[in-house]
C-alpha cells in the first residue's frame, strides 16, 4: 500500500463516526478563518473531553489544523484533505473496473468443464 492510500485509510478511519463527521461539518462552514473548540462543543452540546478526544483523532489524521489563538485553539480545515479524499475514492471505481477485465481465464475453465459463468459475479479468489 502506498503512502497516499494509507493517508486515505487514516482519513477515513477519522471520518468514520458520527460526532467527527458533525464535527468536520461545523469546522468546514466556518471558512478558513477556522473556529474555536468552545464554539464547537457549544454547537454540538458535546463535553469537553468528548470533543477534546475526537479533535485530537482528526488532527492526527491530517483532517484539521489546530493553532493557537491567545488562550483558544482555533481549528480549520486542512486544505484540500477532503477533495484527495474525494478523488482518491472516485478512482477506486477505475481500479476495480480494470481488475474485472482479467477474468476471462475463469470462463475458459469453466467451459471446459461444460459450466456457465457469471463474468461480473464477484470471487474471493481474484481469478
Amino acid at each position: 500500500m502506498s503512502s497516499a492510500e494509507e493517508r486515505q485509510v487514516l482519513t477515513l478511519a477519522a471520518l468514520a463516526q458520527t460526532t467527527r463527521l458533525s464535527i468536520v461539518s461545523i469546522v468546514a462552514e466556518s471558512g478558513a478563518a477556522g473556529i474555536a473548540a468552545g464554539e464547537i462543543a457549544r454547537a454540538l452540546h458535546c463535553p469537553a473531553s468528548t470533543l477534546s478526544f475526537h479533535l485530537k483523532e482528526l488532527s492526527r489524521a491530517g483532517v484539521l489544523d489546530a493553532r493557537s489563538r491567545g488562550r483558544f485553539v482555533i481549528y480549520a480545515l486542512q486544505p484540500g484533505v477532503l477533495d484527495e479524499l474525494a478523488q482518491f475514492v472516485k478512482g477506486l471505481g477505475g481500479t476495480r473496473a480494470a481488475e474485472g477485465k482479467r477474468r476471462p481465464a475463469r470462463a475458459k475453465r469453466a467451459a471446459r468443464k461444460g459450466r456457465a459463468v457469471d463474468l461480473d459475479q464477484l470471487s474471493m479468489f481474484g481469478d
